[in-house]
C-alpha cells in the first residue's frame, strides 16, 4: 500500500544539521494508513501548523505527495535557556505510493485539530462491452 523508501532525490532527508535547520526538509510528519471499504484514509499529524501552510499534491496518478511548513516557536525574553526541544519545526514532507487506482474526483482533505484527514475513494471498475466482429 504505501512505500516509504522512495522521497525525491533532490530532498534532503536527514536530520544531522549542525544548525538544527535544514533548507529542504526537517521532519516527516507521523501518518496512519487505514482502509476502510473502498477508501483509504490517510491521517497526518501536523500539530501549530496552519492549513494554509499544507500543499497536498496527487501525481503520477498514484503519488500523493504533503508538504509544507510549520514555524519554529518563539519566546519572546531577554534571555532563553532551552531544557528540552523535542516538537518538530521547519519543513516537512511525506510521499505515500497507493498501489490501486483511485477516483480522483471523490479526494476530500480535512484539517481539525491538528490532524490532517485525507480520502482518497478506490476507482470503481467498470465494465464495457465489446463487440466481436
Amino acid at each position: 500500500m504505501a512505500k516509504k523508501n522512495d522521497p525525491f532525490s533532490e530532498i534532503e532527508i536527514t536530520k544531522n544539521f549542525s544548525s538544527g535547520i535544514s533548507t529542504h526538509v526537517d521532519w516527516e510528519p507521523r501518518t496512519n494508513i487505514i482502509e476502510a471499504g473502498d477508501t483509504l484514509v490517510i491521517e497526518v499529524e501536523l500539530p501549530g501548523v496552519n492549513k494554509d501552510d499544507v500543499s497536498i499534491l496527487l501525481q503520477s496518478d498514484n503519488e500523493l505527495i504533503i508538504k509544507g511548513s510549520k514555524p519554529r516557536p518563539r519566546i519572546e525574553a531577554p534571555q532563553v535557556t532551552h531544557h528540552l526541544f523535542e516538537r518538530e519545526f521547519g519543513n516537512f514532507f511525506k510521499k505515500i505510493v497507493i498501489d490501486f487506482p483511485l477516483e480522483t474526483s471523490g479526494i476530500h482533505s480535512v484539517m481539525e485539530n491538528g490532524v490532517l484527514t485525507i480520502k482518497l475513494p478506490r476507482k470503481k471498475p467498470r465494465k464495457i462491452s465489446v463487440d466481436i466482429k
